[in-house]
Formats: C-alpha cells, sequence, structure tokens
C-alpha cells in the first residue's frame, strides 16, 4: 500500500494510519454506555450512591473522545473528501456528548447537595430527570446513526464489488462498443457524458464510467459531477494522490484506454 501523506496536524495520522477510526470507537461505545447508565440512575434512586459518579466520569471520557473523533474526522475528510450525512452526525455526537455530559454533571452535584440537606429533589428532581432521560435517549440514538453511516460509507461499496464478483463493472474490453476499433476512447466523446445520468471522466489514461458512484460518494454527488466529461487527472491527483482505497475503488469503473490527441 502507498504511504499517506505527511501528517497535517495532530488529529490527522497515529502510527501512519488515519486516526480517526481508532478515535470514533471512544465516543461510538461510551456515549451510549453512559447513556444508559445515566437512565438506570435516574430510575432506581438508591443507586445513585456508587453509580452516578463513574456514569459522570463515562460521559465526560466520551464527551472528550467525541471531540477528538470530529476533529480526527476533519483530518481524514481533508484528505478523502467530506463523508456527508456522517460529518453533519458527528457534529450531533459532539454537541449531545457535550450536553449530557454538563446537564449530569450539574445534576449529579444538585443531588450530592440535597442529600446532605436531607431534601428531595420533588417536582424539580421529576423534571430534571425527565429531561436527562431524553437528552441520554437522544444520545444513543444518534450515536448509532453516526456509526452506522460512517459504517456504510467504508464497506457498503466494497460489500456490493465483492457480491458482485466478475460483473462488479465493465473492463477495458468492454470499451468496443463505446470507443474505436481498438477500444480506445476519445476526450470528445468522454465530454458527452456530462452529467448524473452517464458521467464519464478520464484519469491518467484510462477512462471510468462513475455514473453508479456519484450518488454514493463519500465528499457528496457534487464533487463527482463537477468533474463528468473532463480529464480529471490532476483533480484525482490533488485529492487522492498515493491513497490505495480511491483508487482501488475507482479501477472498478475502468472502461477503457484514453486514446491519444
Amino acid at each position: 500500500m502507498p504511504p499517506l501523506a505527511d501528517s497535517t496536524g495532530p488529529f490527522d495520522l497515529a502510527f501512519d494510519l488515519p486516526l480517526h477510526p481508532l478515535a470514533v470507537h471512544v465516543p461510538v461505545v461510551l456515549l451510549p454506555l453512559g447513556a444508559i447508565g445515566l437512565v438506570l440512575v435516574l430510575l432506581v434512586p438508591r443507586w445513585r450512591g456508587t453509580l452516578a459518579w463513574p456514569v459522570v466520569a463515562v460521559l465526560g471520557i466520551a464527551a472528550v473522545g467525541a471531540l477528538v473523533a470530529k476533529l480526527s474526522g476533519d483530518a481524514l475528510a481533508a484528505r478523502v473528501g467530506s463523508p456527508g450525512q456522517h460529518e453533519q452526525l458527528g457534529n450531533w455526537v459532539l454537541a449531545m456528548a457535550a450536553i449530557l455530559f454538563a446537564s449530569a454533571l450539574g445534576w449529579w452535584l444538585w443531588q450530592r447537595h440535597l442529600r446532605r440537606r436531607r431534601r428531595s429533589g420533588g417536582v424539580m428532581g421529576l423534571i430534571a430527570g425527565t429531561v436527562l432521560a431524553t437528552l441520554a435517549l437522544g444520545s444513543i440514538i444518534v450515536a448509532v446513526l453516526t456509526g452506522h453511516t460512517g459504517a456504510t460509507a467504508v464497506w457498503e461499496e466494497r460489500i456490493a464489488a465483492a457480491g458482485a464478483g466478475s460483473t462488479a463493472a465493465p473492463t477495458p474490453s468492454d470499451a468496443n462498443a463505446a470507443g474505436d476499433d481498438e477500444g480506445e476512447i476519445g476526450l470528445a466523446e468522454v465530454a458527452q457524458h456530462d452529467d448524473a445520468a452517464s458521467c464519464w471522466v478520464a484519469i491518467e489514461g484510462t477512462v471510468y464510467d462513475v455514473t453508479a458512484w456519484v450518488p454514493r460518494h463519500p465528499g457528496g454527488p457534487d464533487r463527482i459531477l463537477a468533474i463528468c466529461g473532463t480529464d480529471a487527472s490532476e483533480a484525482f491527483a490533488a485529492q487522492h494522490g498515493g491513497m490505495a482505497l480511491p483508487a482501488e475503488q475507482l479501477s472498478q469503473f475502468a472502461i477503457g484506454a484514453l486514446a491519444e490527441r
């Protein structure tokens, strides 16, 4: 596998690998775990003395992990393009983790104050518990959706290609129907396929029909639509130069060689 480009910041690479796939496990695991623990201590008051502070600690670690996941995700997006919905949900995870931690910490300190004064929370305690439980359930939902969209962005195309087998994509020999008698395709013909209905690109002397990839591109369809019908060699090298996965994905859509001008 070609080496990745030099690191662009402290949240970019770890041991020459992207930090994000490692960092993202912290909020995806600990945020739901802490949220479930919070609901339990809300429902079972006798557990609060022993479980409340570990739950708050877990939520604090999850909030820090969400921040690291966000920053490392931005660094990874700078290399491979924005993951679209996954990035948006990642922002929600960070916000929910921070809000839930701050709320749980405030609630825990308030409960300690009430216990020292031997008082109950009354109506305010019921309202606070309801709000916290709602935030906890919302955090679980957002964390699960974020993890799912991230896994989809990484694995959906690979699974589909593996399932399709040898028929996953056209091969260069199939280009006779689209190009000249020798299987080469001219840039003028590539230029005719310049929209979402039929999107061809030429990259480093090979023509690719990436129509099926347009709606699945992790960075959003606009990045692909902008290069449809063109020689996108420079754009591809600038965005994905030296990276194995984008080159591997692109190879599935090769339909022929670009004719020399």
